[in-house]
């Protein structure tokens, strides 16, 4: 079983160890809660950034907060010490790419809210 995550996902980088051909990266994501307006908090460590996002990773310090641009999530069985099926006991994450975050003026950083629109008039209208 995995999952894709959607490009653009923001997380917060916590600890960023270079293994030599990855990295393992200590995050953390967070999502607002529609039900009473409360913040979800989740902490994801041994991330492993692979590929481009590994090479990128030298980069990164404490409290960056980044996009990413490439990931799963996975839980998928693997052949035990004894020879028998198992599973992770937690998801691994996976990271291909990643961008550092940069809010920008058009209203990207609070998507939650609708967008003020100016309203035409009648008289504007073709038709």
């Amino acid at each position: 079983m995995s999952l894709n995550i959607a490009k653009g996902q923001r997380v917060n980088v916590w600890k960023v160890e270079d293994k030599g051909g990855y990295s393992i990266v200590s995050i953390s994501s967070s999502r607002k809660d529609k039900r009473d307006d409360s913040w979800k908090n989740s902490n994801w460590s041994y991330v492993k950034f692979v590929g481009a996002a590994h090479e990128k990773a030298k980069e990164l310090k404490e409290k960056d907060r980044i996009e990413l641009h490439g990931a799963t999530v996975s839980r998928e069985e693997y052949t035990d010490a004894n020879g028998e099926r198992a599973w992770p006991k937690s998801p691994q994450i996976t990271v291909f790419n990643w961008e550092f975050y940069t809010p920008d003026d058009t209203g990207a950083k609070n998507l939650d809210k609708a967008p003020d629109v100016a309203l035409e008039s009648d008289d504007d209208l073709p038709f």
